[in-house]
């Protein structure tokens, strides 16, 4: 990341820690639910964006952290030890999908993850005595911590996520990702461990779905199979990934602030249109900048006058 880039970073950080300060629980509700998206945007980024496999199921992982950290909560354990845990048990539990998944490829892996994601929904429903099936589990306010700190506790878990995507495509590692998603075959010829690699990042990425998916279970105070195995949630990190920039570490975040702001407001102007309305723009950029408004947003940075002496210089 340049100078540039990483001092609007701070700034932003900052700004989004002195919120509680200022904003009503309205606005809060709001912030936090756009952290998430930017966390769980950037964990289908790491598996997705960096080698090219599309995945239609990471919300299962979500929904496993959601139900690990309300039993875990439920058990008596304090909120953030339950958060840790739910994100370890999610990464646990990815470690065997990998291995069987990612031997597919293109949209078998795409179809096969998205079983995956209905397999969890069907487990949770049916698994009465443990997650309460259809009732789904209320969690007792007592339990619970407050709105701030559950917004605290989503903040981390985003920056750690962009942190976490800056740090692989930084490194070797990341350089081998990339060249997976240009062509899996060559990378294989020149030596790249394409199982180890596809696999490491598919754990990675389900690390954060899980622990998010716990702070979601303790913002709402109640989670059902429904909601947290959702296949809309699948679509939404997809859909801010596209937006904002594939494979990028600013592109999931302008992605989510683009889709969760507009969302708000269209649903303010037309509450029975609003998700319509979100499709048609969505689909008008992702046709009109197929890499993504931040590919946009560096032409411009390119252009703009003195910038190309600059950089022979």
């Amino acid at each position: 990341m340049s100078a540039s880039g990483t001092a609007i970073a701070g700034l932003l950080a900052l700004l989004a820690a002195l919120a509680p300060a200022v904003a009503s629980d309205y606005h809060l509700s709001f912030l936090l639910q756009l952290l998430m998206m930017i966390a769980l945007a950037q964990s289908w980024n790491l598996i997705s964006g960096l080698t090219g496999y599309v995945s239609f199921g990471h919300a299962a992982f979500f929904g496993v952290g959601a139900y690990a950290g309300a039993l875990l909560l439920q058990a008596g354990w304090p909120w953030w030890p339950a958060v840790l845990a739910a994100g370890g048990i999610a990464l646990a539990v990815s470690v065997p999908l990998g291995f069987l998944t990612l031997r597919l490829r293109g949209p078998y892996f795409a179809i096969a993850m998205l079983g995956l994601n209905e397999l969890g929904r069907i487990i949770a429903s049916l698994w009465v005595g443990l997650t309460g099936g259809g009732d789904g589990i209320p969690l007792a306010p007592a339990l619970l911590p407050s709105l701030q700190t559950n917004y605290y506790a989503m903040l981390a878990l985003a920056l750690a996520a962009c942190l976490l995507v800056t740090g692989v495509r930084g490194s070797r590692f990341g350089l081998e990702l990339r060249a997976i998603r240009e062509d899996e075959g060559a990378a294989e010829m020149v030596g790249v461990n394409t199982t180890r690699d596809k696999v490491t990042a598919f754990v990675l990425s389900a690390l954060f779905p899980g622990a998010v998916g716990a702070v979601y279970a303790m913002y709402t105070s109640y989670i059902d199979p429904v909601s947290v195995f959702a296949p809309e949630l699948n679509i939404q990190m997809i859909v801010i990934v596209l937006l904002g920039g594939s494979g990028t570490v600013w592109g999931p975040v302008i992605g989510a602030g683009i889709i969760m702001v507009t969302r708000e407001l269209l649903w303010a102007q037309f509450p029975a249109l609003h998700l319509a309305l979100l499709g048609l723009l969505v689909i008008v950029i992702v046709l009109y900048l197929p890499r993504g408004i931040l590919s946009l947003l560096e032409r411009r940075h390119r252009a703009r006058p003195g910038r190309a002496s600059e950089e022979a210089g």
